[in-house]
């Protein structure tokens, strides 16, 4: 946007500057019996005058842009702070954030605003399988990605994520035409491509062109005459994005037993330290707080966990501005920290994370001494060690977090030439297998016994 500016402005300059020019040359033809030399000197004295003119002219036009850059940053900004105060109120945020941009200059993030929040709704069906919170969570990434592009920062990926898969698994033994699609629900589908691909003992066959996208949180994938070639050696279709598997669907044969399981407890590892960066006002926050938000969480890929801690320090009032001087906006820290955290066994996948997914925390600095928040003992963090405050510049070099962690709880599942219990239990809840199927399996359900370490 920054560049579209700029051009605006140097067009704007150039015809403005061209537009008086020429009636000046126009005016030095008149007069050239004056005197060449006292001819020059006017005209050059005339040009200056102009350009001058023109010179202002151009930046107090810049320096409007600014400004209404500047506030439609900061009304954003105030948006992505009420998501964090309460995620699930996404939709009452957009709507305010739609109507507090009014500018002309701002028509066009407006209507960003007003498209992800149609986009937003339309994902919030009952098909969708997916919570408020999570809704509210990818609503303020995206506010974070716009942000970013008015500030020509470098913008965060939109990741897809997905909810809900329908069926689970595959039973061959069932009616060709009772199996001819699976469903998929999530989120962001159509931001970058998500490939599929079969796999047998032998091979694995790109089947990527099977798979429709019909909305950015609704796809199928054909699994017809004319659809992906599942055969009687075919144990299972994966979902990736990336390179990286985000989804695994067994393909039932007569002989695919059920998986074996185990709860697996992965100990604490030692403690990481994050300070994230200073993203507006000066670095001081002047003894006014700040006020700190915390969120820690795993998130669970098909093969891993990974651990993500999000930050933000926002001083709780502006620093305090000289008579007649422009208020400086208050200065906030902000940024997230991601990283593998734990990585299943070969052979094995992550079915579930049993423990609580989610710490966080939230208070306000008082004083120039670390602040211990104690997080509990079943999600991912044990303690948070705050820095907020000191003497001097805070935010991106003091400012920052400690963590502690709690052990991890997750369920290991069997990954080849096997069908995961939830997959079979949930097939038979809906009517998607073949009776010899279930007469086969419900023994293997029956005795299965979890191993716990």
């Amino acid at each position: 946007m920054r560049v579209m500016h700029k051009l605006f402005l140097s067009f704007s300059y150039n015809r403005i500057r061209k537009s008086l020019l020429w009636p000046v040359i126009f005016a030095s033809i008149l007069i050239a019996g004056c005197g060449i030399g006292d001819s020059v000197d006017k005209i050059t004295k005339k040009v200056d005058e102009v350009t001058d003119k023109v010179t202002d002219t151009v930046e107090d036009l810049a320096n409007t842009t600014s400004d209404i850059a500047g506030d439609t940053v900061a009304t954003i900004d105030g948006a992505i702070d009420a998501l964090d105060r309460n995620s699930a109120s996404w939709q009452t945020v957009l709507q305010d954030l739609t109507k507090q941009l009014t500018a002309d200059a701002q028509s066009t993030i407006r209507n960003e605003i007003s498209d992800l929040l149609n986009r937003s709704v339309a994902a919030t069906g009952v098909e969708m399988r997916c919570d408020l919170d999570f809704i509210g969570a990818r609503v303020r990434q995206a506010l974070v990605r716009i942000r970013a592009h008015l500030l020509n920062e470098p913008e965060p990926p939109a990741e897809p994520a997905l909810c809900h898969v329908v069926p689970a698994a595959v039973d061959m033994a069932l009616d060709a035409n009772r199996r001819n699609k699976i469903e998929i629900f999530g989120y962001d589908f159509d931001t970058t491509p998500i490939k599929v691909k079969l796999h047998d003992k032998s091979r694995t066959i790109d089947a990527s062109k099977h798979l429709n996208m019909l909305t950015h949180y609704h796809m199928t994938l054909n699994l017809g005459g004319n659809g992906v070639p599942l055969t009687n050696v075919s144990n299972r279709l994966t979902l990736e994005w990336e390179n990286d598997p985000i989804s695994s669907i067994a393909v039932i044969q007569p002989a695919t037993p059920v998986c074996k399981e185990e709860i697996k407890t992965v100990p604490p590892s030692a403690e990481i330290t994050f300070t994230p960066q200073h993203t507006q006002g000066d670095k001081e926050f002047f003894g006014f707080g700040p006020e700190i938000w915390a969120t820690a969480e795993w998130i669970k890929e098909d093969k891993q966990v990974k651990f993500k801690l999000w930050m933000k320090a926002l001083q709780t009032k502006p620093d305090i501005a000289l008579p007649f001087a422009k208020s400086k906006p208050p200065t906030k820290a902000e940024g997230t920290h991601l990283i593998s955290y734990y990585k299943a066994p070969s052979g094995w996948r992550i079915e579930s994370i049993e423990s609580d997914t989610k710490s966080s925390a939230h208070y306000v600095d008082t004083d120039h001494n670390e602040d211990r928040q104690g997080a509990g003992p079943n999600g991912p963090v044990k303690e948070f060690v705050f820095r907020g405050d000191k003497k001097g510049d805070d935010a991106g070099s003091y400012t920052g977090v400690d963590v502690r962690f709690n052990p991890l709880v997750v369920k290991l599942v069997q990954e080849d030439d096997c069908a995961p219990a939830s997959a079979v239990k949930s097939l038979r809840d809906i009517g998607q297998l073949a009776p010899a199927t279930i007469k086969r399996l419900n023994p293997d359900l029956m005795k299965l016994h979890i191993r716990k370490p």
